[in-house]
């Protein structure tokens, strides 16, 4: 039975994993949310050639992060799922490196609504979370995604790690701890002016309940 969302209709669902046991088991879950499952048996072509064909033979994706065993694919899940978004495609990013990749996720936040673990997936979270995707595309957020021009705080840089870092606070947040963020998240002919102590604005999500779900966006120094 297709999903129907503000006039888009869900009906073939595109899976993107490098594991097929993994690629099996969410072609269950999208199979018993009623939805043909399109598995993509890869090697996947570059991204754009990727992002083209998905879209020509299903009507949304679900994509695991890590992409790279036994060279299924030169880019990342995140990265997918962000180009989707950018073409009003509904995506899932459906993955267990959530926390553990998060900074190299970051860049790549604003643009993935919904977040998911393997465990977490079955026809409910399958369905609500297409249906989020399609309401931020029509400029409905929910209120842990709603992006507001928020005041940002450096509280220390870390330039000589790999790959640098840059900490800071969101006064008026609920909590005051320390938030990591990756330095190239910031263009790289404004990244001189983050030091500690200076206060900038971006657009973040501060209805976020977690660090792992904040995006920012739009930095104005």
């Amino acid at each position: 039975m297709p999903l129907n969302f503000s006039g888009s209709t869900i009906t073939r669902v595109n899976i993107v994993d490098d594991k097929s046991d993994a690629r099996k088991a969410v072609a269950m879950c999208v199979n018993e949310a009623e939805l043909e499952a399109v598995p993509e048996d890869g090697p996947l072509p570059p991204l754009h050639e990727f992002i083209k064909s998905a879209m020509n033979k299903a009507d949304a994706a679900i994509c695991d992060h890590r992409l790279n065993l036994a060279s299924y694919a030169k880019f990342d899940g995140a990265e997918a799922v962000a180009e989707f978004y950018d073409l009003k495609w509904p995506a899932l990013l459906c993955t267990t490196w959530g926390k553990a990749v998060i900074n190299a996720m970051r860049a790549y936040r604003r643009r993935i609504p919904v977040l998911i673990k393997p465990d977490d997936l079955d026809p409910d979270s399958i369905a609500s979370g297409f249906e989020y995707c399609i309401r931020e595309f029509n400029n409905d957020f929910s209120p842990c995604r709603k992006p507001w021009r928020t005041l940002v705080r450096v509280e220390e840089v870390e330039k000589q790690m790999v790959p640098p870092l840059f900490f800071i606070v969101l006064p008026g947040w609920h909590t005051s701890d320390k938030i990591c963020l990756p330095l190239d998240l910031i263009s790289s002919e404004l990244q001189n002016k983050i030091d500690p102590g200076i206060r900038f604005h971006a657009q973040v999500n501060k209805g976020a309940e977690n660090q792992d779900d904040l995006y920012f966006d739009n930095f104005e120094f």
